[in-house]
């Protein structure tokens, strides 16, 4: 059972969700009152991001933890509005190409791994869910989906990769030698090529590229340094990979990004 409801008085209680018929608990459904969703749980897990959209693209409803990730003061600022209002293009590009994925198909997406913003803006990796909401004849109405943080869900200290991680992290500007890397740690390089895979569904190249790209954003954000320049303070020894890399991942250039985040022209 799923019933939704923002301050509006938005109010739909599905047939049926992804995973088993409703119709024999209608009855029960009908008697609850619409002022005590279910997607009010979420307002109990600050890590999970919880949103409604319609089958338009219109965003319903969602917990404040989405709305603050909105850059909006609450869930009631919201209601109405699209991923265009509130997120980067290259963003809200991948978001409709999953939504459509799920409104074509009537079927569920999960592990989606995307980029979604953090509360100060920059953007970090995450995990995606999302699942097809029907109406009482079997249509799909729109779809609700949570988010959380990609690094929070892996940050495990027990788990003998975290090590490994940690090191990345600290070293992240330096010439990083996976090969030696493994064998720092104990492992061989197949090893840990097989743990990353197996936590962040990246080898470990690819999450160093990751990371520094990431990194990379908030300099372009927060200084005025040339390219150039935060390209070798993030790892990118050259100027043409980091280029690649960050148009790849993020849909822009660098200075794309920087123009159109603080309007900055420095090369």
């Amino acid at each position: 059972m799923l019933a939704l409801l923002n301050s509006r008085g938005l109010y739909l209680v599905v047939k049926k969700l992804y995973y088993f018929d409703m119709k024999e608990l209608d009855p029960w459904l009908a008697q609850l009152d619409p002022r005590y969703s279910a997607g009010r749980i979420f307002e109990f897990m600050p890590s999970v991001l919880y949103f409604v959209k319609d089958r338009e693209g219109h965003i319903m409803t969602g917990n404040q933890a989405f709305a603050e990730r909105c850059g909006c003061a609450s869930a009631d600022e919201l209601y109405g509005r699209r991923d265009d209002t509130l997120f980067p293009l290259y963003m809200v590009e991948k978001f409709r190409r999953d939504d459509a994925t799920v409104f074509a198909t009537a079927e569920p997406l999960h592990d989606l791994i995307e980029l979604f913003p953090t509360r100060e803006g920059l953007p970090e990796w995450c995990v995606t869910h999302k699942v097809p909401l029907f109406d009482r004849e079997g249509g799909v109405v729109g779809l609700c989906g949570i988010v959380q943080s990609y690094e929070r869900m892996h940050d495990h200290p027990e788990l003998p990769v975290f090590k490994v991680v940690e090191h990345i992290r600290s070293h992240y500007a330096q010439r990083l030698n996976i090969p030696e890397i493994a064998e720092q740690f104990g492992f061989s390089q197949r090893q840990l090529e097989r743990r990353f895979m197996e936590t962040f569904g990246a080898s470990p190249r690819e999450y160093i590229i990751r990371l520094r790209i990431l990194i990379a954003c908030e300099h372009l954000r927060t200084s005025k340094a040339p390219i150039s320049d935060v390209a070798l303070d993030c790892g990118f020894y050259d100027h043409s990979s980091f280029i690649r890399h960050f148009k790849r991942m993020l849909g822009a250039t660098p200075l794309a990004y920087r123009k159109h985040h603080n309007g900055s022209a420095a090369l």
